[in-house]
């Protein structure tokens, strides 16, 4: 029987390591599926083998910020794998980017490009860079396209609707299904465009309550955090706490979660306590005031 029964017990085999090993362990990356997250999956798999059509479904992930989108997106490209094929190419059913934090059409090319690994000068005209992106996702065989942070398209202000029809073109040349995540500012993003509006439907995530999705969504991340004691996070006493100190989200929740895990595992404490997420929170709310200095 285990030492750490309240641990998962690929989690517990780290329990052997040094302080730094586990603080680095309960820093990674996780996907914890929960109802409403795996409707949204279940719905954007469908895009994968949609019929080839003139009008490619899209779709649009609509949620608050630090609401799980990002982790949403990248677990969706992780069921969908590239693959080695049997030629020596490659096939990409989904590839994923963000949307340029000051968009216009030749930087989204230039990010499409970086991630598909291609070899481009960034001061080339918007048009050239169309036409490799074009063939390169066609040699790749891009299914769909999932663009992250699709609300800052409302950033280029006159250029808007060029993004948008840039988008749009790119989508009917290839066949190529769109899936956009973004906070409110998406949709009306999407407003410039009727002919692109009228392709997406919408897939909300809620904002998150304090009600039993959260609490067994604490319950499985508490097996994931190589503590040697139990911490009890969906408790009366931590879960309110953590909801609130969270800002009410699952990405605060995550931050929170990681960084009170780093400080039990250094402190000793080996558990997550009040007194442990106070002081995270202390430690965080005086970062804040130093970066406003």
């Amino acid at each position: 029987m285990s030492s750490f029964p309240h641990l998962h017990p690929q989690v517990a085999a780290y329990m052997g390591g040094s302080n730094e090993e586990r603080i680095a362990v309960s820093r990674k990356d996780r996907w914890i599926g929960y109802p409403k997250a795996m409707t949204v999956l279940d719905e954007l798999d469908q895009l994968i083998v949609y019929p080839s059509t003139q009008r490619p479904p899209c779709r649009l992930i609509v949620a608050r910020g630090d609401n799980g989108k990002t982790a949403l997106l990248r677990q969706f490209q992780l069921r969908h794998p590239a693959v080695q094929l049997g030629d020596g190419g490659m096939s990409v059913p989904v590839l994923r980017v963000n949307m340029p934090a000051q968009p216009d059409l030749s930087q989204l090319w230039s990010e499409v490009l970086t991630r598909c690994a291609t070899t481009h000068r960034r001061g080339d005209p918007a048009s050239a860079k169309y036409a490799m992106v074009v063939s390169v996702l066609r040699v790749l065989k891009v299914r769909v396209l999932a663009i992250d942070e699709f609300n800052d398209v409302a950033l280029a202000r006159k250029g808007t609707s060029d993004v948008l029809a840039g988008i749009r073109k790119l989508s009917n040349e290839l066949n190529l299904s769109i899936v956009a995540a973004g906070t409110e500012a998406a949709v009306h993003a999407l407003a410039f465009d009727a002919q692109m509006r009228s392709r997406f439907s919408a897939l909300s995530m809620p904002k998150w309550a304090m009600d039993l999705p959260y609490l067994n969504f604490l319950n499985t991340y508490e097996r994931l955090l190589p503590l040697a004691k139990p911490s009890n996070l969906p408790g009366e006493e931590l879960a309110p706490v953590l909801f609130a100190a969270g800002g009410e989200a699952i990405g605060g929740t995550v931050t929170l979660l990681r960084n009170a895990a780093a400080l039990a595992i250094k402190s000793g404490e080996e558990r997550i306590t009040m007194e442990i997420i106070r002081a995270v929170q202390e430690t965080v709310s005086h970062a804040n005031a130093l970066s406003e200095i």
